[in-house]
């Protein structure tokens, strides 16, 4: 975990370890299946050697824990990346907390620990400055620490409490403190509830080669841990590191002591695959900062849908200056391949699946309000819209659902407009019982109909017709005149509705002959 050596070991020793620690079976960082909303880092010390920190935020780090040294009886010792690491994690807008790992166990050693975390952090100027957002954790896991509880020289209360007391120094220092072990630690020499109780943060170690980052962990103590230290093993850039998932903001974006002004950003933007990277403007009091010279914009989480945010790192003089982090929504985009495939009776509608949404709205375009209306919420992504009246034209849309801190977050709407079909009339029979006149027998269609329209032709393919319209639904047969005795006609009748200032027109019916008397 932490503890890599003590304190003094032979360079030849080192360098075994380091080629040694290429665990069997590694993964890749990038190839974890992440959460959206969590957030994955590592952690890091001197043993992990020259880091590059630009290319650790693009394999997609967005947060660090960087050891700044470890403290023996009356005395801290400073891991010699500590600097080196701080500052290329914060210039490259990566979220950060240090972690001291602990050898004592004692009250008052506990507390000078603290004091001496503070005067190395008080070391680092601007980097620093930023107190409430930069978390201490007091890494306690030696033996040094279990043996004093098993060989009855302490309590487990009283290492408990040495701990709190730890933290609540830590605190008045203006740092968030935070806890680091691993689970039988947790269990057999600390209270874990307690911490909790008080309002500090766990950062809990527990290794599954194949650990579920979908949902929140639950540790083997029924509760649950703000950072999950998940594995020593994956690697990144060919390099084996810690890593962490976080399940909240890192920290709390809004205590950032940063005064910059960001202006033209909006809450929320549309999804785009090459990554939403909002045009803003960056003021420090009333002057306009020049992207480049003035300040670096890094992004996270800005190719999917949710939450995502950027970091403003502002330099002045040429050196780093302070950090702002300000977050955004990435609503979906709209629906893709919105198809509708209508009966007399029914609209069933389907389209592709969208990557980030938890379900999708359906909405019907009322005319009679000019307004579009929810009809239903699904998870598919298909539906069919039932009961509608034949022969109508309906228009519906659909959009994607998502949802981010309890509130849903919608995509642009897809739209389609299609018309129900209209059924057929049946055509009973034709008939001429008198010279130059036909009559026409059907089975009326009352439902959605204004009329019908009948056309009658010499041609069955009705290349030439003539047409005879009836504007009453409940008739159901007439008789035309003024044909040509001694010749073959040929009929068809169809119905017509008149919606919205529309005409709609049902299929032919069958066609029918017979010769004019």
């Amino acid at each position: 975990m932490k503890k890599f050596l003590k304190i003094i070991i032979p360079s030849i020793l080192i360098i075994c370890m380091l080629l040694s620690s290429f665990p069997t079976g590694a993964k890749s960082f990038s190839s974890l299946a992440k959460n959206p909303v969590f957030n994955h880092g590592i952690d890091v010390s001197q043993w992990n050697g020259d880091l590059d920190w630009n290319k650790l935020r693009n394999s997609g780090v967005e947060f660090a824990y960087i050891r700044i040294g470890y403290y023996h009886t009356g005395q801290g010792y400073v891991d010699y990346k500590f600097k080196e690491n701080l500052k290329g994690c914060v210039e490259n807008g990566i979220d950060f907390g240090i972690y001291v790992y602990s050898y004592v166990y004692s009250y008052s050693e506990t507390v000078k620990c603290a004091k001496w975390v503070k005067s190395v952090l008080d070391t680092m100027g601007n980097y620093t400055k930023d107190k409430d957002t930069i978390q201490v954790a007091y890494d306690i896991e030696d033996e040094v620490q279990s043996n004093a509880v098993r060989n009855g020289k302490i309590s487990r209360t009283y290492l408990h409490n040495g701990v709190q007391k730890f933290c609540d120094k830590i605190k008045s220092y203006g740092y968030e403190p935070i806890v680091y072990s691993f689970s039988s630690f947790f269990q057999s020499y600390l209270y874990l509830s307690k911490f909790q109780d008080k309002g500090i943060r766990i950062w809990y170690a527990s290794w599954p080669y194949t650990p579920n980052l979908k949902v929140k962990k639950v540790m083997e103590n029924g509760t649950y841990a703000d950072i999950w230290q998940f594995s020593s093993s994956y690697t990144i850039n060919g390099a084996v590191f810690d890593t962490n998932v976080c399940y909240d903001d890192f920290y709390d974006y809004s205590k950032e002591d940063s005064k910059l002004t960001i202006k033209n950003l909006k809450s929320s933007y549309s999804y785009k695959s090459s990554g939403v990277k909002p045009s803003i403007k960056v003021y420090s009091g009333s002057t306009l900062l020049k992207k480049g010279s003035d300040y670096k914009v890094f992004y996270y989480k800005n190719k999917r849908t949710g939450r995502a945010r950027m970091k403003i790192v502002r330099y002045k003089n040429g050196k780093y200056y302070e950090s702002k982090t300000v977050k955004f929504i990435i609503r979906p985009v709209a629906v893709k391949n919105l198809k509708a495939k209508p009966s007399t009776d029914n609209i069933s509608l389907k389209w592709d699946k969208l990557n980030g949404a938890i379900g999708y709205q359906i909405q019907e375009f009322d005319p009679y309000d000019s307004n579009y209306n929810l009809i239903d919420t699904v998870k598919t992504t298909s539906y069919t819209n039932c009961f509608l009246d034949e022969g109508k034209e309906y228009k519906l849309r659909v959009r994607a659902v998502t949802k981010l801190d309890g509130a849903k977050v919608y995509g642009n709407y897809a739209t389609v407009t299609v018309k129900t079909m209209y059924k057929a009339v049946k055509l009973k029979s034709v008939s001429s019982a008198a010279k130059g006149k036909a009559t026409v027998k059907w089975t009326p269609k009352t439902e959605n109909t204004k009329g019908y329209i009948i056309h009658y032709s010499k041609d069955k393919y009705f290349k030439t017709k003539k047409s005879y319209k009836i504007k009453k639904k409940t008739i159901n047969n007439t008789t035309i005149s003024g044909l040509s005795s001694k010749t073959r006609y040929y009929f068809r009748v169809k119905a017509y509705n008149y919606v919205d200032g529309k005409y709609f027109y049902s299929k032919y019916s069958s066609t029918k002959s017979v010769v004019i008397k």
